[in-house]
């Protein structure tokens, strides 16, 4: 995949960081400790399967150079952290961190009650999974493990609810219905339900 193609496709993480796409929210927006602690994007330019995994494996001598580094400078005493309050008060926050498949994206709204009035999260493979269908052409279909293993991706956390349109009523099809329409449609009486 060259650069062109994964800004155009969005990608994050090594997986961008192998074409030679430098994002790192660590880098380029740093939060936490990360302006006391740089650290040292990782970049190739092949932007093949190998790139993506050399990349991966730069990574973590680069996170262990950071961690003995916070190691070194951590003062000595007690740890101590805040205690979180129940209630969040009224309002929206974003909030972006680099997880190491890349960019996780999370919305939260809050309402000022216990509970959280929407959570929106986007995490770094719904970014790379569409590169797997540019990265397949001209492949055979014995490669296509590889390639889509390449992007290194978390299958659980794409999984999401999609509606594709909305009527006044929605219906939401739970765990059952879902499973039954499956059973329904492989026997061969499946009907198309827009």
């Amino acid at each position: 995949m060259t650069g062109e193609q994964a800004t155009r496709l969005g990608v994050v993480g090594p997986t961008a960081r192998a074409s030679g796409v430098g994002r790192d929210i660590r880098v380029q927006a740093p939060y936490a400790a990360y302006d006391a602690f740089p650290v040292k994007s990782i970049l190739a330019t092949a932007g093949d399967l190998e790139a993506r995994f050399v990349v991966r494996l730069q990574e973590l001598f680069e996170s262990y150079r950071v961690i003995r580094q916070i190691l070194d400078e951590l003062p000595a005493g007690e740890l101590t952290a805040k205690r979180m309050p129940r209630r969040i008060k009224p309002g929206e926050v974003i909030s972006r961190v680099e997880a190491p498949r890349g960019e996780l994206f999370y919305f939260i709204k809050s309402n000022g009650s216990e509970l959280p009035e929407r959570i929106k999260v986007r995490t770094p493979t719904l970014c790379n999974m569409a590169s797997v269908l540019t990265l397949t052409v001209g492949h055979h279909l014995a490669d296509v493990p590889m390639i889509l293993v390449g992007i290194d991706p978390c299958f659980s956390c794409n999984d999401r609810g999609v509606t594709l349109r909305r009527a006044a009523s929605a219906d939401y099809w739970d765990w059952e219905r879902l499973r039954q329409f499956g059973i329904d449609f492989y026997a061969g009486k499946g009907t198309h339900h827009g």
